[in-house]
């Protein structure tokens, strides 16, 4: 269902920006992540996957995709600074963050790549970035 607030918002904007509420393969940058060697803040169970972004409504959305070990990937999570945005949206996919005791401790896990994934919304539309290279 489809809140008052998030309606408003969508027919509160420019025609182009509703278009972005869809969004197709092509608009989103990408870029492999994986957990380096001795690596103790890695947020994340997989130990590799793939870092996307995409603009949404004039904000940076932020995705992690886990590589499953039979070479598949798993369902997108959306990363966020707001963590009950976060917690709403990725309702039921508990088991793609590496155990934590408090939300401040996953956090400040997530933060370094919540960064790294805006940044990728800084280049063209389509770019897959060199691991490691932001």
């Amino acid at each position: 269902m489809v809140s008052a607030a998030l309606l408003a918002a969508v027919l509160a904007t420019s025609p182009t920006q509703v278009n972005r509420l869809v969004l197709e393969e092509n608009d989103f940058r990408m870029q492999t992540i994986r957990k380096a060697q001795g690596e103790v803040n890695w947020p994340f169970v997989a130990n590799k996957g793939v870092l996307l972004c995409a603009p949404v409504i004039g904000d940076k959305a932020v995705y992690f995709v886990a590589d499953k070990k039979d070479g598949g990937q798993e369902e997108p999570v959306v990363l966020n600074i707001n963590p009950m945005m976060m917690a709403v949206i990725n309702l039921g996919k508990t088991r793609v963050f590496r155990a934590f005791t408090s939300v401040d401790e996953l956090m400040n896990r997530l933060y370094p790549y919540i960064t790294m994934g805006k940044r990728l919304c800084d280049q063209p539309a389509g770019t897959i970035v060199p691991e490691s290279s932001l």
